[in-house]
């Protein structure tokens, strides 16, 4: 920890002119200063910001600034030294500026805040990153941030932002698991607020669990790299504000009508080599039909592109044409008894590869700045516990995405219907690894950010996000008039506008992990809006 917090602010002259927003420069010290604010985006929306030139906002954060749109609001403004009230509608903000920016969010007639940040420790820098304290409110129920260890209440508990592959996870001990959803709800009868931060980088969430004696009770979310931008979003029930992130994050995609039948899925079954697997699987197609058991699509699990000779790994985008002879006519043949088929692709490749050399010479791999080599590390491949080196697609570079995109096209073209997005954690082991930032998506946020292209700011859930886009994109430039259908493990909000479904990984079958799953699907389902969609 080196937490260094900027007091002495004064408004941006150039700024200030704006009646629905604040605009800050701490001036009261020789170190560098922090620019902070506060503005009005919708009647219950409201964004703020805490930079300097070391610590610049997410280079490709997980939504984009919307218009601000509070023409039809009633908004009135009063200042006095140091000091901001905002009313939008029938929200109060205001910001005190006396120490530290201080936030505060209440109704129109209520003089208790939703929400209150910790006053002289508000916006502090912590190295390369940053932290926001605010208010605890210990009576207060806290929901969100993606799939959380049960109970379903956050509160008095402490959490890391990341993603990892949690094989076999204890549902009530275990963290994190393999979503980055940085989205904290304050929920109250009072009303709602909740706190919603765009990095892909990662950090933490203590809600509540840390007490100090000096500052009392207090939550914290603290970010590795960068400066912060984060969204507050104020509602009378927990449904307004979920509505509002919705509106904000996009809401999710509508999934296919075959994708609300029964979808079948087992790991051995494309692992057989006597029988080989396509027997094995047709076999079971057959018993689903003598016991009229309806089946509306089947998972693939990755065995059907196990390598036929050692080393005996996956690799990606390939066929073993031992347990698959000819899969164009297996997948016909499936295709006949009405079942689709979704297979399981793999965001990285290991040495052994036919196209990792390929993807070395193309720049499609993390850079390691210490040895000007690849980004190597150690990798699942054939079996629970087993690895191998290999590297990560690194989703910004052009001839990585581009790679990407030909490989899903080329499953399409096979027959498969969907795709099965898995072991996209990114549990990279260096934040020092360098991205490429040629690929057209990000060209945006490069114009940006062009000073900095290392893992640690842009974030390792940025490939999450960028794998959806390219597994959708290759989906629908084949089949524009139907709707593609991405299942993805991990996820970041923006990921929903690409993936039309997640699931939580590898669990542990049993009533204890039952019992869990509830509180942990609850809360996945108000961040991610995992709602079900009319049958349209």
């Amino acid at each position: 920890m080196r937490e260094y917090c900027p007091k002495g602010y004064q408004e941006t002259p150039s700024e200030s002119t704006t009646s629905s927003a604040v605009h800050l420069r701490s001036t009261g010290s020789k170190k560098q200063a922090f620019d902070f604010s506060f503005e009005a985006v919708r009647e219950n929306l409201f964004r703020v910001t805490f930079t300097s030139p070391d610590h610049p906002l997410p280079p490709y954060p997980n939504v984009k600034k919307p218009a601000t749109n509070i023409d039809n609001a009633r908004v009135s403004t009063a200042t006095k030294v140091s000091h901001k009230t905002i009313e939008v509608g029938d929200v109060k903000a205001s910001v005190d500026w006396e120490h530290t920016p201080v936030v505060a969010l209440s109704w129109k007639d209520q003089n208790k805040p939703l929400h209150r940040d910790l006053p002289l420790r508000s916006y502090v820098a912590d190295a390369a990153g940053i932290a926001n304290y605010s208010e605890h409110d210990r009576d207060a129920l806290h929901v969100g941030l993606g799939e959380k260890r049960a109970p379903m209440d956050l509160s008095g508990r402490h959490f890391l932002l990341s993603a990892t592959d949690s094989f076999g996870y204890d549902v009530y001990n275990t963290d994190p698991l393999y979503k980055h959803i940085p989205l904290l709800i304050k929920a109250t009868a009072q009303g709602c607020v909740a706190i919603f931060s765009t990095t892909h980088g990662r950090g933490s969430w203590s809600v509540g669990s840390e007490v100090d004696g000096l500052w009392g009770h207090f939550k914290v979310y603290r970010q590795d790299y960068g400066g912060l931008e984060q969204y507050l979003i104020v509602g009378k029930t927990l449904k307004d504000v979920v509505r509002s992130y919705a509106e904000l994050v996009d809401f999710p995609l509508l999934v296919p009508r075959w994708a609300y039948g029964y979808i079948s899925g087992g790991y051995k079954y494309t692992m057989v080599d006597e029988p080989p697997a396509n027997e094995v699987l047709m076999e079971f197609a057959d018993k689903l039909k003598e016991h009229d058991i309806p089946c509306s699509a089947h998972q693939m699990s990755s065995g059907y592109s196990i390598a036929e000779k050692e080393p005996k790994v996956r690799n990606v985008f390939t066929w073993n044409y031992h347990r698959f002879p000819k899969p164009e006519e297996w997948v016909a043949k499936y295709h006949s008894r009405g079942i689709r088929l979704l297979t399981n692709i793999k965001p990285f490749l290991l040495a052994s590869h036919p196209d990792f050399q390929k993807l070395v010479d193309a720049g499609g791999f993390f850079k390691d700045p210490a040895t000007k080599e690849p980004g190597y590390m150690r990798l699942w491949s054939a079996g629970g516990a087993t690895g191998g080196d290999g590297c990560h697609i690194d989703f910004t570079s052009a001839a990585a995405f581009k790679w990407w995109y030909d490989g899903v096209q080329s499953l399409k073209r096979v027959g498969i219907d969907g795709m099965w997005n898995d072991n996209n954690e990114y549990t990279l082991p260096n934040d020092d690894w360098k991205v490429a930032l040629d690929e057209p998506t990000v060209a945006e946020a490069v114009q940006r950010q062009s000073n900095d292209n290392t893992v640690g700011l842009w974030g390792r859930a940025i490939h999450t996000e960028l794998m959806g886009k390219a597994s959708h994109d290759a989906l629908l430039h084949l089949e524009p008039k139907n709707r593609p259908f991405v299942l993805t493990r991990s996820a970041t909000p923006g990921t929903m506008r690409y993936a039309a479904s997640t699931w939580s990984g590898d669990n542990v079958t049993s009533w204890e992990g039952m019992k869990g799953s509830n509180s942990l699907s609850l809360n996945t389902g108000i961040s991610l809006l995992q709602v079900s969609s009319p049958l349209i």
